[in-house]
Parts: structure tokens; sequence; C-alpha cells
């Protein structure tokens, strides 16, 4: 086995390179190989701080030693002159000299130095091992190799935390300006929150802590929205129980005056017969509001589950409702010539993407509906944007232009700089009459299917 030869007195040693030289000479030899080394070198790299021309003469030197010389028995030596290098990476010799320093003292190499400085290799044997040599040695990443690893899993880990924040902080700005906007549209007070969260938009600080934070006023925002909508309702009910109250007492006092037989000679009987339908309309008109709903909301169709929805709408609760696995979205729309073009095949071979980040099963239009909540979040949607979508073109519309517009998203970020006012547009479009959702649809399926088959 090779010995580690002395620095060569013209160099200057710092702490961290004496390290790197103990390491060398260390008798403990770990046993690994050059492809797992040199993946751990440059896993770890960053954190290290090797970058630019340090890492591409790093990457030189790695490749130029011999997969034989990382077995226990030997040293994985290259010899290499600070010329060749410069000419390699189109630097100059100082350089040079500078970045192989900084790899000694990132514990990756160590010098092994001739006494003329010079650096060459003599090998013997049929198994061409080293007999003499000197130059630049490994033997310290190869001493470090766990530790190598640990430091590159740890800064991949930090790598995604980071990028993970970044959706986070960009997601939750957008949400909570939307909800800025709707505090002032409904005389809400959330200027204490507007104020932290311009103040914490403008403070240094990394962008996990900035996620974190920008989390928790978003908390706090949801919550002051949540709590207005819970005493809105409130009073909503203790409105309409004193409706139905007053009107059950008018129908006691005037139900018996109803079935009168009219006087002749005193009522004419023209009068009194549109006096009758008078009172079977306002009879009527009693019955709907008793019911939850309005004469103009049953008028488009008499499904039960379109009833249920009204109900849901007048009410002012904002809970899921119970969707029917073979619900037809084309009988319960307002607005379905817009899905006579759009069949749940289409919808599910166009929006691969979204399926795909979601976890979304799109065997039926229940399960859209299902998901559409997790969409609206992708896309920074507001809950009220979201739900004056649905009471605009209705359930199985709004769900249908929401996925669309997050696969396009997902697919092209930067051709759509803001995916929720996208959306409120396309729902625009919708009710005009002017959006072509089947084209849209049928040029993501196309655009799916070649990328997939380039793929």
């Amino acid at each position: 086995m090779q010995s580690v030869g002395s620095v060569a007195s013209f160099r200057k040693l710092t702490p961290a390179m004496v390290a790197s030289q103990k390491l060398a000479m260390a008798n403990d030899i770990v046993k690994t190989t050059k492809s797992e080394v040199a993946m751990a070198l440059k896993k770890a790299a960053p954190a290290l701080g090797i970058d630019g021309t340090t890492y591409h003469i790093l990457d030189i030197l790695i490749g130029l030693t011999a997969a034989e010389d990382w077995s226990q028995d030997r040293r994985p030596l290259v010899a290499i002159s600070n010329e060749k290098l410069a000419e390699y990476v189109s630097r100059s010799s100082r350089t040079v000299v500078r970045s192989l320093r900084r790899l000694v003292e990132a514990g990756v190499l160590a010098y092994k130095d001739s006494p003329t400085g010079r650096r060459y290799i003599y090998r013997a044997g049929e198994d061409r091992q080293i007999e003499r040599g000197y130059g630049l040695d490994f033997s310290p990443a190869r001493q470090r190799l766990d530790e190598l690893k640990q430091i590159g899993a740890e800064f991949a880990a930090r790598l995604a935390q980071e990028k993970e924040a970044k959706r986070t902080v960009s997601r939750l700005s957008r949400a909570m300006t939307d909800l800025f906007r709707l505090a002032a549209h409904e005389e809400l007070d959330v200027s204490e929150i507007a104020r932290a969260f311009n103040e914490l938009l403008d403070q240094p600080m990394g962008i996990v802590e900035r996620a974190e934070a920008l989390t928790m006023l978003h908390e706090l925002l949801v919550a002051r929205f949540e709590t207005t909508e819970d005493t809105s309702e409130k009073g909503g009910a203790e409105r309409q129980e004193s409706a139905v109250f007053f009107e059950e007492k008018s129908e006691m006092s005037c139900t018996q005056d109803n079935d009168v037989t009219p006087y002749n000679n005193t009522t004419s009987q023209d009068s009194w017969i549109k006096s009758k339908q008078q009172h079977a309309s306002n009879d009527a008109s009693i019955n709907n509001h008793k019911s939850g709903y309005t004469e103009f909301e049953m008028a488009p169709e008499k499904d039960p589950k379109s009833e249920t929805r009204a109900i849901s709408q007048t009410s002012g609760k904002t809970e899921s409702l119970n969707w029917s696995e073979h619900a037809d979205p084309h009988e319960s729309d307002q607005f379905s010539p817009l899905l006579s073009e759009v069949s749940l095949g289409l919808l599910g071979s166009a929006t691969q993407e979204t399926q795909g980040a979601l976890g979304l099963d799109l065997s039926s239009w229940s399960s859209l509906i299902e998901s559409s909540d997790d969409m609206r979040l992708l896309i920074g949607l507001s809950q009220k944007g979201w739900f004056d979508a649905r009471n605009r073109v209705g359930d199985y519309t709004a769900a249908a232009v929401l996925i669309t517009t997050v696969e396009k998203a997902l697919r092209d970020p930067e051709s759509i700089a803001r995916p929720a006012g996208y959306f409120r547009a396309c729902i625009d479009r919708a009710v005009d009459g002017k959006l072509a959702l089947h084209r849209t649809l049928f040029g993501l399926a196309a655009s799916g299917g070649s990328a997939a088959a380039e793929n």
C-alpha cells in the first residue's frame, strides 16, 4: 500500500488542509467504488461550496482516476499538471491552483507532493498497481463517504422544502389577495391582517419562514370569514323563522274568508273571481317560500337534485352535496348546451396532468365535483369565486371549466399568470355563450397524446 508523502514546503497550510492530510493517512480504509464516491461528491458539491470552475476541475480529476485504484489496498491518485488542467477548463494556471486549494480545504482532496513538485505515477506488475506516485489524492473523499452522502441528502431535502415553500408563498399570496378584495366588497374589517400581510412581504426572511408565516395569516383570514358566515347564517335562520310564523298567522286569519260565497248585490262576480285567483297565487308563493326556493328556481327543471341545490343555495350554507354517480350534467346545469359536446371520456383524456397531480380518478361526474375544492386551491381560486361560478353556470359546467383551467396552468404555467382570473373570464364567456370548451379540450387531448408518444 502506498504511503502518503508530505506536503511541499512552498505550500502554506491551513487547519482545513491539515484535516484533509490526516484523513488521507487513515489506516481504516473505507470499502467503496469510484462510481459511488463520484455520485456522493456530485450531490454534496453545492453544499460544500464547490461550483463553477472548481466543480469542472473536480469532475475532470475523478474521471482521470483508475477504477481499480479505489480498492482498499490502493490510493486513488491522479497526476496531471496545473497547465494541462488550465487548458482543459480554459482558465489560467492561478485559477486552477486556487480551485485545487478549495477542493483540499473542502476535505475532498489531499496533496501528495514530490520533492521536485512534479506529478507522476509509475505502475508495475500485471495488476498495474502504483509503485511510485505523486499528485492529488482522493483518499479524504473516500474516508468521508457516509458523511458526503448525508450532506447530499440534506441538501436535496432542503431544496425540496424551499421549492414547496415557494409554491406555498405564491399560492397563498394570490388566495389572500382575492380574500382581501372579497372582504372589501362585503365590508368586512380585515385591516389588521392586511397590514401584517404587507409587512410580511416587505420583511427580509427565508422562504421557508415566509411560507409558515403566510400559512398562519391565511388561516386567520379564513377563520374571520367563517365567523362572519356563521353569524349571517344564524341571523338568516332567525329571519326565516319569523317569516314562517308571520305567514302561518296570516293563513289562520285569512284562509276561511277565501271560500265565502259572494253577495251579488254588493260584490260583482268578476271581482270575486279575481280575488280568488289572487289568493291562489299568494298561497303558491307562500308555499314556495316555505320550501326554501323561489318560483324562478323551480322553473327550469323538476329534478330533485336541482331542488336540493336550490335549497342549499338559498339557505346560505356551503356544505358539499350528495351527487349521484349516474347524474347527467346535461339535465342539471343551466347552461347545458356548453356540455352538449363534452363527454366524461373527453375530459379524462384531456386532463392527464391534473389527474396525476391530484390523484384524481375521473370515473364519474360526481368524482369531478368532489375534487373541485382541491382544484380551486391549486389555482388560488377563492371559495366565494367558486360558488359564484356554480350559481351562474351550474355545478357540472363550472367543474368542467375548472379542471380545464387547472390542466392548462399545469402544462404551461407561464402562459397563464393568474389562473383564478382566467377561470372567471371563462365563466363570463360561458354566460355570454362565447366559450368553446370542447375545442380547448380536443386541443389538450391531442397535445397530451403527442407528448406521450414522444416520451
